[in-house]
């Protein structure tokens, strides 16, 4: 099992999340601007959402599944959230959200770093998969500076969507194709 982790980036705090920052994680991803972007969350989002997604981070720790970290800054509290998610093919998919306020100014792409060099380093990760709806382009970009190439186009549900929506692959240490076929998991 892997030890929850804190990583320090040159502007943020990167920190397992707590039960206690699940109405900052409401209020964030409530908003419809951010939920419409993310591929798991419905919208309208309440609190007990959160508290119900937050229960099960630790028991994804354990098995070695998920890494989940909350990116915080001092003052603002909690700005988003990153993670890494085991799908077959041991392939991990790096996610992220983070709230409108902080939209374009480089913390996605700062976390995103941190993370992704915390598990190549201490553990040996080098197989990746991301992806954004079609209409989100900002992440294609931050995905791009992580050194993700474009695999191709599929069709994902969007629970804030309420539908299938045209999604971009990307692929990282993997065949492009790949990405595109585990998207469904």
């Amino acid at each position: 099992m892997a030890d929850p982790i804190i990583l320090k980036t040159r502007r943020m705090l990167l920190r397992p999340p707590f039960m206690d920052d699940a109405p900052q994680i409401a209020e964030r991803v409530g908003l419809k601007e951010v939920a419409w972007n993310l591929g798991r969350v419905p919208h309208p989002y309440q609190v007990s959402d959160a508290e119900d997604w937050l229960q099960d981070v630790p028991s994804k720790w354990e098995e070695d599944t998920a890494y989940v970290l909350a990116m915080t800054r001092r003052g603002e509290g909690v700005m988003g959230c990153i993670s890494l998610r085991l799908m077959p093919m041991d392939v991990w998919e790096i996610g992220y959200w983070l709230g409108k306020p902080w939209w374009g100014q480089g913390y996605a792409t700062e976390a995103a770093t941190a993370l992704l060099d915390w598990a190549e380093r201490e553990l040996s990760i080098s197989r990746f998969a991301s992806g954004h709806f079609t209409d989100n382009p900002a992440s294609g970009r931050i995905l791009t500076k992580l050194g993700f190439i474009r695999a191709g186009e599929t069709e994902l549900y969007g629970p804030a969507r309420g539908g299938k929506y045209p999604c971009v692959r990307y692929a990282k240490g993997i065949a492009p194709d790949l990405a595109v076929k585990l998207a469904a998991h």
